[in-house]
């Protein structure tokens, strides 16, 4: 959880540098100090670039702090369609998880089971399927789904 917590801190300060940057900017327009007509728009380019960022990343992971608090997970199984290239998440069915970089242990293929957030889709296990039936096998249970 350390990891999604320093992604989160991560994402808060540059979501916060480009709201900064956008004031910095509108402000130096409103005062008439910007000399380059491209410097005119850095403000829109900044918010625009804030926006993003706090949709697709900030906003996904505030919300899946109640989630963590409370051990509010969801599962999900399926087959490793493709994993990034700074193996910092990975694909099933069209939906990308976020993990832990280190400790990826995964390869394309995979049959796995993922306990993750409900919105950031941040993995909190990752089993393949061969560990899930080894454990029902030993303690004669069965998990649903």
């Amino acid at each position: 959880m350390r990891y999604f917590i320093v992604n989160l801190a991560v994402h808060l300060v540059v979501t916060a540098l480009f709201v900064l940057f956008t004031c910095i900017c509108a402000g130096r327009n409103r005062r008439k100090k910007t000399k380059h007509i491209v410097t005119y728009f850095f403000p829109i380019a900044f918010a625009l670039i804030a926006i993003v960022d706090i949709v697709l990343y900030t906003a996904p992971r505030l919300m899946d702090i109640n989630s963590l608090i409370n051990s509010n997970y969801f599962y999900n199984t399926g087959s490793v369609e493709q994993i990034g290239f700074m193996k910092n998440y990975f694909v099933i069915d069209g939906k990308y998880y976020y993990m832990n970089p280190l400790r990826n242990k995964l390869s394309e293929g995979d049959v796995v089971r993922v306990k993750h957030t409900p919105y950031s889709l941040f993995t909190v296990d990752i089993m393949t399927v061969s560990e899930i039936d080894q454990s029902e096998n030993t303690d004669g249970t069965k998990e649903t789904i």
